[in-house]
This record gives C-alpha cells, structure tokens and sequence, in this order.
C-alpha cells in the first residue's frame, strides 16, 4: 500500500461517521470529555468557592472591562445578569466599585478586582495549571497539543454546526505530518 492510500485508510479509521456505532462511538466519547470538563469546572467551584459563571466576570474584568455591560459583552452574558452577578462579586469582596474618574456625580458605576478576586483567579489558575500538567506528564507535551488542537476543532464544529471547510487553516496533528508525501 503506498503512502497515500495509506493516509486514506487511517483519515477513514480515525471517521467514524460512515457507521451508526461509530458515531454512537463518538457521542460516548464526547460525552465523557463533557462530564470531565463538568468535573475541572466543579473542582474549580470547590478549591475557590466561586462558580464559572462568577470566574467569567472576574477574567473579564481583571482583562480591562469595568462596566456591567462591557463585562456581559466579554463573557456572552446578558447585561442584566452581568449586572446581578457583579453585585454578587462586589458583596463577597471579589470586586469593588469606583466611579469613572470623569463621572462629576462620582457614582461608582465601574468595578475592579480585588486582591481577595485576585487570590480566587490565581486559586482557579492553579487548579488548572495542575490539571494541564498531569496530562502533559502522561500524554507528553507533543499528544497534549495535538490533542488541544483537535478538541478545539472538535469544539468548533460541534459548535457552529458545519464541518470545517478551510483545511489548511487548521491546524494539522504532527503526527500526520510525518506520512504527508
């Protein structure tokens, strides 16, 4: 078998679209990555006692956005729930108001975070980064990034619906790079 026939038959076995329990295959296997992602977000929840929603806000700010309506443009949240969730933050201390140094009524309109936020994004961070290493200790750090570009892509399709039709755009798993002719 030459090299492209080759390639053919692997893209084929790696599709398992052509058959009903290949595709029943996929849908367990996505639904086991979502149940793990659901488990990094709970554990995330537990080590800093701040739900995923509220950590959106946090990023979002702690990335320049000071109004509810700038931070609900970030995070894809409605205004209103934006607004509900940054009160929520500045009660337990993780942000607080400031009016706009141009605001002559001196209104607290803008938030920031604290170092009590901070110390929760840092929490949330380290969760994370943990996370990312011990996968890369057991994939190695070349199947951990082939798998992060394949989740992406994965995500991508799922998400808007459609297949990707610009194939050099993405990314390609570098193990495929060393049979391509």
């Amino acid at each position: 078998m030459d090299a492209l026939a080759q390639v053919r038959s692997d893209v084929r076995g790696m599709v398992p679209a052509s058959s009903l329990t290949g595709i029943l295959g996929l849908t367990d296997v996505l639904g086991r990555i979502g149940q793990a992602g659901m488990a990094l977000t709970h554990r995330i929840e537990s080590v800093t006692g701040v739900r995923a929603g509220e950590l959106q806000v946090l990023v979002a700010v702690e990335d320049g956005a000071e109004h509810p309506r700038a931070i609900a443009a970030l995070t894809g949240q409605l205004p209103e729930a934006a607004e509900v969730t940054v009160k929520a933050l500045v009660a337990r201390g993780l942000l607080n108001r400031h009016a706009h140094p141009a605001d002559t009524s001196g209104e607290p309109a803008l938030v920031h975070v604290t170092p009590i936020g901070t110390a929760a994004l840092e929490q949330a961070e380290a969760v994370q980064i943990r996370i990312v290493d011990a996968l890369a200790r057991t994939l190695g750090v070349e199947q951990t990034q082939d798998l992060n570009r394949t989740l992406k892509v994965v995500a991508d399709v799922l998400e808007h619906g459609n297949a990707i039709t610009d194939f050099d755009a993405v990314a390609r798993p570098t193990h495929l790079r060393t049979i391509e002719a």
